[in-house]
């Protein structure tokens, strides 16, 4: 039995240590934290007192403000200094430094406070159940958009940073829909892939609510042969955020983790699913483990060369077909995800050289049935954590995600002439008022997209 349907999960913002580094165990030896690891306030010095991991990261409220992670930022977070310093004085040294810089940050040691283990129970228990990779980084030091670009492009077309353009890249859909593999992106307030100017043509007919569909396809055995799932980016009244991003907390995306795997779990197609839940980005938190060398995927390095990977993240492949408690060391990042495409479809081509060279998660699948003991249900996080997750008794200010994702909103079906006038537009005051706005804006476009 093989597999014949991918499902991917990609939330926001959480590094590897952060999330699950506390679950390193003598029975369970990944490649986390034994509790020693710091940062120094002054890492080149280094100087000051030395702030450790900590198992005691909060649900929600979340950091806040959370630590920035654009490209300046990461360089600042591994090497201590903008540029980094020669010779190295390290890596992975400088999260308190960059953090301290954040504007209202007056615990800069926070950042390196991580969670515990078995304080995310949904995460925790896929991890056991199946495979978490150990090794698996984001594709480029930096944010959210080039990151989310290399799983759908397998490049960021050069660009490091989340400004408006019409990105040009082709895209993993692209070669599916030449193969005739079918495919959908399920989304739930509004899909960051539209920043792809070749994904517009496919809205009206590739991307449904997450809400009306997915549940309902997997019920009725009619999940594609690939799905990506976007998470909700924005609080609106009593529609909570489920990304992850801070301050949002991580309980709604645990929630959101086990609501997948057990529509998939429940599916007919369930024997023959893999189901991959990863995050876009570390978010500014604390990893330990240095990114190594990676393929550059083309030749636009007009702003870096992309010969390196980004920090690391979580990563965890579900699938009957893998045995249980598998740790997996394999050097993967985002593109490994169009790479495994690739190879299970028998698509055309690759779609640069990064995804070429990317190693591919099928071998994972060594069963040759698939398990009769897998969970039917997660755990869920306790009552406590879940109240927290309530809305706000104020509406929160938007973060810098949602106001890329709002100004992306303005833009869809503009010229590139009027671009300018989406950048000088105000972001919105509130989550709410913004999210309003966003569906606004998908609705005009979706009445004038391509059939």
């Amino acid at each position: 039995m093989s597999v014949t349907q991918i499902v991917v999960l990609m939330l926001e913002n959480r590094a590897f240590d952060h999330l699950v580094g506390f679950m390193k165990s003598p029975a369970f030896p990944i490649r986390g934290l034994d509790g020693t690891e710091q940062n120094y306030p002054d890492p080149l010095g280094p100087s000051g007192t030395p702030v450790r991991v900590t198992p005691d990261a909060p649900y929600v409220p979340d950091l806040d403000p959370g630590p920035d992670h654009a490209f300046p930022n990461v360089a600042m977070q591994l090497h201590g200094a903008v540029p980094s310093p020669e010779p190295s004085k390290g890596s992975n040294v400088g999260f308190v430094k960059d953090y301290s810089n954040v504007r209202n940050v007056t615990e800069p040691g926070h950042v390196m406070r991580c969670f515990g283990d078995g304080r995310l129970p949904v995460i925790g228990t896929l991890a056991k159940e199946f495979a978490i990779c150990d090794n698996w980084f984001s594709s480029m030091p930096g944010g959210t958009w080039p990151n989310r670009f290399f799983v759908h492009c397998a490049t960021s077309g050069g660009y490091i940073d989340n400004a408006i353009r019409n990105y040009p890249m082709r895209t993993l859909y692209q070669n599916l829909t030449a193969k005739g593999i079918n495919w959908r992106i399920y989304y739930h307030d509004f899909p960051q892939s539209l920043a792809l100017a070749n994904q517009r043509q496919y809205f009206r007919t590739k991307y449904e609510l997450y809400g009306q569909a997915f549940v309902r396809d997997c019920q009725n055995g009619n999940l594609p042969q690939y799905s990506f799932i976007e998470p909700r980016y924005f609080n609106e009244f009593g529609a909570r955020a489920n990304d992850m991003h801070p301050i949002h907390g991580v309980v709604n995306g645990e929630l959101l983790v086990a609501e997948v795997y057990e529509a998939l779990r429940a599916s007919k197609q369930w024997e023959t699913t893999l189901l991959v839940v990863t995050w876009d980005e570390h978010g500014g938190f604390y990893d330990h483990v240095p990114p190594p060398a990676a393929t550059p995927p083309d030749n636009a390095t007009q702003f870096f060369d992309f010969a390196s990977y980004g920090v690391r993240v979580p990563a965890i492949v579900v699938s009957p077909l893998i045995p249980k408690n598998k740790i997996d060391s394999t050097l993967y990042d985002h593109t490994s995800i169009p790479a495994t495409a690739k190879v299970l479809f028998d698509l055309p081509g690759f779609l640069t050289a990064r995804d070429a060279a990317a190693n591919t998660l099928e071998q994972l699948c060594s069963l040759q049935q698939p398990r009769d003991d897998t969970p039917a249900t997660l755990p869920r996080p306790s009552v406590e954590p879940a109240l927290l997750a309530a809305a706000p008794a104020v509406p929160q200010p938007t973060n810098d995600l949602e106001d890329d994702l709002l100004a992306l909103s303005r833009q869809l079906g503009l010229p590139g002439a009027e671009l300018m006038q989406v950048r000088a537009m105000a972001p919105a005051a509130t989550e709410d008022q913004a999210a309003a706005e966003v569906r606004a804006h998908l609705a005009a476009f979706a009445a004038t997209a391509p059939p």
